[in-house]
């Protein structure tokens, strides 16, 4: 290990190293120029001394400390602490799930007692409003969190997440327990405002989440994963129980939603605390990239308390991220067209599928059992069997074939009884080709994702494994934006067509009248 110190250091630190470790070290003090240190700036006519530590005695110290090392990893790699990334996974979707699937709230709460107007109805597309501006805080979070990452530790930024979803949560509760009727616009922009918070402090959390499991063996980056899924389908039972119990009241379902969401905040934000954050190794708390690093004994530890002292940066915080993103680029690809897809069908595209089935209580659960469960449980099987099975192998050409042949779902959704329109009843009307093609998307989301997630921190070396980590939830959270974008026009042109051929067919003026007539 090389380091270049101001001489008036030098004698010092020498002293201490070799009083230290006489036995074991040999250290070698030459003199240079500082003109010939290229990564120099500003520094000239100074000269340096670079200590140059060569190991000569015997290397059982140096084993003891790397079983040590083994024996920590096996300590903070406990039951109990998979746990918590699982529940950490679980919170950091939760909020959203939670708004996308409370549709009959959304809508009691948006639409229009008289559509006289003529203004657009936002109980129809207010989905796609959530999910472009949503997936846009999305973004802007995980690029906040890898600027952060040798800024704040891992657990100011992850508590702080915590926080600040609870800060988003509570007005939205207080806005559910109110009558907005009479301000249904203001109603509807505060909640984008809400959510964008909320889905902010979300993902800074998953980032992080992302980065902090990174360290850790695979199988906690899989528990975190899998706890995405989870909470898709915990909200989506609690809109089957919901149906089921038959209370009657959207602004109680969306009250107890949102109260649940704030509940169960607060029990991950402690949880996280009490279990995982305190039992953290001090190389995993440090702030800075270059204090990562991989100084394991103590010697390192000693040069360390020099480093004010330093003059040789070895890179800028950029540099980092560009190389550790060129030896991820593959799996960003992946990543991206994956989200891409998904968001596209789901769930703004998929949800104005009606079922051609006469059954009411069916008809009735169609959209949270045939839609959200199947999709979060298919999506869940996914994630779960990379624990076993990681198909295809790492940087593997086929990673790529299959994560672009999911865009033939996109026309296949399309094909499906959207909207209940009279053009798509002939081409697939039955209820079961359409829940197929959502187990298939599900599925398909959830092990591509953890599989490139995956290889995506194994790619680097340890030292950045947090900032790939962290990366690969910028890579998603791109594909998401843009999904989310591109769906926004599809779904607006779908609805202008049904109404288009509503008014044509029955004379109404509306999609929810046209289909409440049919």
């Amino acid at each position: 290990m090389f380091k270049c110190l101001q001489y008036r250091n030098a004698k010092k630190l020498l002293s201490q190293l070799s009083g230290k470790y006489r036995t074991q070290s040999a250290f070698i003090i030459k003199y240079n120029n500082m003109n010939n240190c290229s990564r120099f700036k500003d520094i000239t006519q100074m000269d340096s001394i670079e200590v140059q530590q060569s190991i000569t005695g015997q290397l059982d110290q140096a084993e003891e400390n790397n079983t040590l090392k083994m024996a920590e990893e096996r300590v903070i790699c406990t039951h109990s602490v998979q746990v918590i990334f699982f529940l950490l996974g679980i919170c950091c979707l939760l909020p959203w799930n939670l708004f996308i699937t409370a549709k009959e709230y959304f809508q009691y709460k948006l639409s229009p007692m008289l559509n006289i107007t003529g203004h657009h109805d936002f109980a129809d597309t207010f989905e796609n409003y959530f999910s472009f501006v949503g997936s846009a805080a999305v973004l802007i979070g995980n690029l906040v969190n890898v600027a952060l990452t040798d800024k704040l530790s891992i657990g100011v930024r992850m508590i702080g997440a915590h926080i600040l979803m609870i800060a988003s949560l509570i007005p939205t509760l207080a806005l559910a327990v109110v009558d907005t009727s009479s301000a249904r616009l203001s109603f509807f922009v505060i909640t984008l405002i809400f959510m964008a918070i909320g889905n902010f402090g979300s993902s800074v959390l998953a980032g992080s989440s992302l980065g902090l499991s990174a360290l850790y063996p695979s199988r906690c980056t899989v528990l975190l994963l899998c706890g995405w899924s989870m909470s898709g389908i915990f909200t989506s039972l609690l809109s089957i129980f919901s149906i089921w119990s038959n209370h009657g009241s959207p602004m109680l379902i969306g009250s107890s939603y949102f109260t649940i969401s704030i509940l169960y905040v607060i029990v991950s934000c402690v949880a996280y605390y009490e279990v995982l954050h305190k039992k953290l190794p001090q190389r995993f708390k440090s702030v800075g990239i270059n204090e990562q690093s991989t100084r394991q004994d103590d010697q390192c530890q000693l040069l360390q308390e020099y480093q004010e002292y330093s003059v040789n940066v070895l890179w800028k915080k950029m540099d980092v991220v560009k190389n550790v993103f060129y030896e991820t680029i593959y799996y960003a690809i992946v990543l991206f067209v994956v989200n891409f897809v998904t968001l596209v069908c789901f769930p703004a595209l998929a949800s104005l599928t009606k079922s051609n089935s006469d059954n009411a209580t069916w008809n009735e659960y169609f959209l949270p059992v045939g839609l959200f469960l199947n999709f979060n449980v298919s999506d869940l099987i996914g994630r779960s069997i990379t624990q076993k099975l990681r198909w295809p192998k790492a940087d593997h050409a086929l990673l790529v074939v299959l994560a672009v042949a999911r865009i033939v779902l996109i026309p296949a959704l399309l094909c499906c009884n959207v909207a209940s329109r009279p053009l798509a009843e002939g081409l697939m009307p039955d209820d079961f080709g359409f829940a197929f093609l959502i187990t298939v998307l599900g599925f398909s989301n959830g092990y591509l994702i953890n599989l490139c997630t995956i290889y995506c921190s194994a790619q680097v070396n340890d030292e950045w494994k947090e900032i790939a980590g962290a990366l690969s939830a910028v890579y998603q959270c791109f594909g998401v934006v843009s999904g989310s974008i591109f769906s926004f026009f599809i779904a607006r042109a779908v609805l202008s067509i049904c109404n288009s051929l509503c008014r044509i067919c029955d004379g109404t003026d509306s999609l929810v009248s046209c289909v409440g007539h049919k």
